[in-house]
């Protein structure tokens, strides 16, 4: 396809001049093109994991499993370990020559492929001491299988650390597709295996076990091709040699990284730390961490799509206007994506509520998975959705401060926010049981955004901001949206008033959420928000192309 020819019409060379997402939303769109590939792909993952082994106790044993080093790889691929790694790399290329530029990286990688298979190492031996942590409350067999499980997938953790480090590296190359799109040959890893069992029939409640340990195998798999995906590009752009480790810290580049890199995984890590707590806590019954786990899957598709795609093109982009003083070009290009992000995950979260039980039908209702699940999954989901535009929100803020170097201002927010979905956690869980849980991490997110957002007003003044009169117009799109949805969907899409099973109820599902995300882009633009505009001039350029 041609490039779009720039505007002649004087209306038109004037709002390309003043493009509001200019710098952001092209490069962004890359990276949530490529993210969203991944996630739709971690959902059909999901969807073959809850076909073979349902929402049972052996489903919650593999997600309390997996929670440390899926939590640690939150922390690496979406943006702690990037916000350490990437200003430094930055910097030094700038200041120093791209030759010390990638031996600060080697050190990096070799250094983090140390600590981190050490702690591997500690992991596997002490996994029962681990799952007392991370499942105080689990039954005696969910209990036993967390153990073996643990044992399993926590080798992932150094692949993880090296395919943080090679992402960082291609984004401060402004590539950010690649990178993006590696955890969806994780994903492809998952699915080949969950089909090969299906199969071979392994969604036999009799081979329950048996799946389960297998699926925990396809994760240090695709953990592998993650890394292995990305090296060919990463060749590209001048990587040479293997990983170096400095356990000194003798190179002031990795020392520079390592002082950075505690409180970057603090301040972004809010929403990860706060899903561990929950899931520690939801160990008391034996289906709550898979119900809760399926529900943040969905919830973690908008992320992705948007507030994981903003963060990376902001703080790679953000970090070198900082690196050469331009202050004003960082909090324009900060308050551009975070427009951006209201614009895209306020109607996701609106859809996610209005329509959780359809979607969560159409997705996982089958096999092992029973309608019993897809409520208990539909009202999590709901709570969760409270939070999606200040999970999403907490990724766009942060690099106001991250691409200064300041990692400690987003670590209080976060911490904040910890603190919040502990004391939310425990007041909710008995009124609410597993839905307090994730009314908790909604509640706890939304505090830590709006610290964020209050300290960075203060402290670099208002340039960053977004208008109250671009909410409120987003908030009356939305909101005439989600009202259609949930009506419409209670009339015809729920319970036994659905008119449809099957794939005809999917069917009808996926164009009806077309259909009211069509009302919502056409609301915005009646409405007049430039990002409804300037996502239709590109659109209607490229048709003309």
């Amino acid at each position: 396809m041609e490039p779009v020819p720039p505007p002649t019409d004087p209306q038109d060379v004037e709002a390309h001049a003043h493009e509001p997402r200019a710098g952001v939303a092209r490069p962004a769109s890359r990276v949530s093109l490529a993210t969203g590939g991944s996630r739709v792909l971690g959902l059909a993952r999901e969807s073959l994991f809850a076909a073979l082994i349902g929402a049972g106790w052996e489903a919650s044993a593999f997600v309390l499993a997996f929670r440390i080093p899926n939590l640690l790889r939150d922390f690496f691929a979406e943006g702690a370990l990037a916000s350490a790694f990437v200003p430094t790399f930055t910097h030094v290329r700038e200041q120093e020559g791209e030759a010390r530029a990638f031996q600060v990286a080697r050190r990096v990688m070799g250094t983090l492929l140390l600590v981190t298979a050490a702690i591997a190492v500690l992991g596997v031996v002490f996994a029962p001491e681990v799952v007392v942590v991370i499942a105080p409350e689990a039954s005696g067999p969910t209990r036993e299988l967390t153990i073996r499980l643990t044992r399993i997938m926590f080798p992932f953790l150094p692949l993880v650390a090296v395919a943080a480090v090679a992402m960082g590296v291609l984004n401060t190359y402004r590539r950010f597709f690649v990178p993006a799109l590696a955890p969806a040959a994780f994903n492809v890893v998952a699915i080949a295996g969950g089909l090969l069992m299906l199969a071979l029939s392994w969604d036999d409640p009799d081979r329950a076990l048996w799946a389960v340990t297998a699926w925990s195998v396809l994760v240090l798999l695709g953990g592998a091709a993650q890394v292995l995906v990305q090296i060919p590009l990463l060749r590209r752009v001048g990587w040479r040699g293997w990983p170096v480790p400095d356990p000194r810290w003798r190179d002031p580049g990795v020392r520079t990284v390592t002082r950075r890199m505690a409180p970057a995984v603090l301040a972004l890590a809010g929403t990860p730390v706060m899903v561990l707590i929950t899931t520690a806590l939801a160990s008391r019954g034996d289906e709550w961490p898979a119900w809760l786990n399926y529900a943040f899957r969905l919830v973690h598709l908008p992320i992705g799509l948007v507030g994981v795609a903003v963060g990376t093109v902001l703080l790679a982009i953000g970090s070198s206007r900082a690196a050469t003083g331009d202050d004003r070009g960082l909090d324009d290009l900060v308050r551009k994506g975070l427009r951006l992000t209201w614009f895209l995950a306020l109607p996701a979260a609106v859809g996610l509520w209005a329509l959780g039980e359809p979607i969560v039908r159409m997705l996982y209702e089958r096999g092992r998975f029973e309608r019993s699940d897809t409520v208990a999954v539909a009202e999590a989901l709901s709570y969760y959705a409270v939070g999606i535009v200040f999970y999403a929100g907490v990724k766009a803020a942060a690099p106001l401060f991250l691409a200064r170097g300041d990692t400690r201002t987003p670590m209080v927010c976060s911490l904040a926010g910890i603190a919040v979905t502990i004391s939310l956690a425990f007041l909710l869980i008995d009124p609410l049981e597993y839905r307090g849980l994730a009314l908790a991490v909604a509640l706890g997110s939304t505090s830590n955004f709006a610290l964020l957002r209050f300290l960075g007003r203060r402290r670099y003044g208002p340039a960053s901001g977004v208008e109250a009169g671009f909410l409120l117009r987003l908030l009356a799109a939305a909101g005439g949206m989600g009202a259609l949805g949930w009506g419409v969907s209670r009339l015809w899409l729920v319970g036994d008033r659905a008119v449809a099973s099957g794939l005809l109820s999917a069917g009808l599902t996926l164009a009806f959420t077309a259909v009211l995300a069509l009302l919502y882009f056409l609301g915005a633009a009646a409405l007049g928000v430039e990002e409804a505009g300037w996502a239709r001039r590109r659109l209607l350029g490229r048709g003309r192309a």
